[in-house]
């Protein structure tokens, strides 16, 4: 990654058998998808798979050829459960190998070296990349597909660098709210979703006490088509029934962390 790829669509993967059986509570996917939203990075799909070698692997392949970047979480140690590496091998139809600079990496770190056993962390698909992360650990990259550990707190510094490396504009986001009922205004959701295929429009109804019954959301790289698309349901749903629009603009980006 020393040049900055255009990076438009990101797919996430969280490994685990633990994670589907509620052992372990999965805290990396929301951050993930807020992460890559404030770095105006667009996640298109989120995957939970069990740790079967073949399954994963079908799922990797599959999120590798749709996605610019594919992100996969957890089943990285040297224990009998971490097979994210064999299935990213066989997904990527690269063999596994001993990545010596990894092993350097680990050792230099470690102070000792490693066991047969412990270096099977280092065991990875041909052509794996290393990227300085955080400082402190490596951030592993095999084609398009970057592979972090499932522990939280090591997710979190190397997200912050690839976003830091990756933020590109986000787009304009207008939020409308109405105390009209979303019931009601489905004739006024539909014309605009036609009239505006390049702007993507969402629709939230509120059945919480607010000031609101409808909340709108307008959000596309143009400022003024997405202006003319809260006119035209503003227009349509009624003036009278609209409570406020926000804005946020392109330039709300994350901050290089460094």
């Amino acid at each position: 990654m020393s040049a900055t790829p255009d990076i438009r669509s990101i797919g996430i993967i969280v490994i685990g058998n633990e994670v589907l059986s509620g052992k372990v509570r999965d805290e990396n996917t929301p951050f993930l998808i807020d992460s890559f939203n404030r770095a105006g990075l667009r996640v298109g799909e989120v995957a939970i798979v069990a740790d079967i070698v073949p399954r994963l692997a079908e799922v990797i392949r599959g999120f590798s050829a749709r996605f610019d970047l594919v992100i996969t979480t957890g089943g990285v140690g040297p224990t009998h459960d971490d097979c994210t590496w064999q299935a990213v091998a066989i997904a990527l139809d690269q063999p596994l190998e001993l990545h010596q600079e990894m092993i350097d990496r680990i050792e230099k770190r470690q102070g000792i070296a490693m066991s047969d056993e412990q270096k099977r962390m280092a065991l990875l698909p041909r052509g794996t990349t290393m990227h300085v992360a955080d400082g402190r650990w490596p951030m592993l990259q095999a084609n398009n597909v970057i592979v972090l550990p499932g522990v939280p707190s090591m997710v979190q510094g190397r997200i912050a660098v690839l976003c830091a490396r990756l933020a590109r504009p986000r787009p304009w986001l207008a939020t409308a709210y109405f105390t009209a009922d979303e019931w009601v205004s489905v004739a006024a959701i539909d014309a605009v979703v036609a009239a505006f295929a390049d702007v993507e429009i969402g629709s939230y109804p509120v059945f919480y006490p607010a000031d609101h019954k409808l909340r709108l959301t307008f959000e596309g790289p143009d400022e003024a088509r997405v202006q003319a698309a809260v006119a035209q349901v503003t227009a349509a749903i009624g003036a009278d029934q609209l409570v406020r629009v926000t804005w946020r603009p392109p330039t709300d980006v994350v901050v290089d962390p460094t």
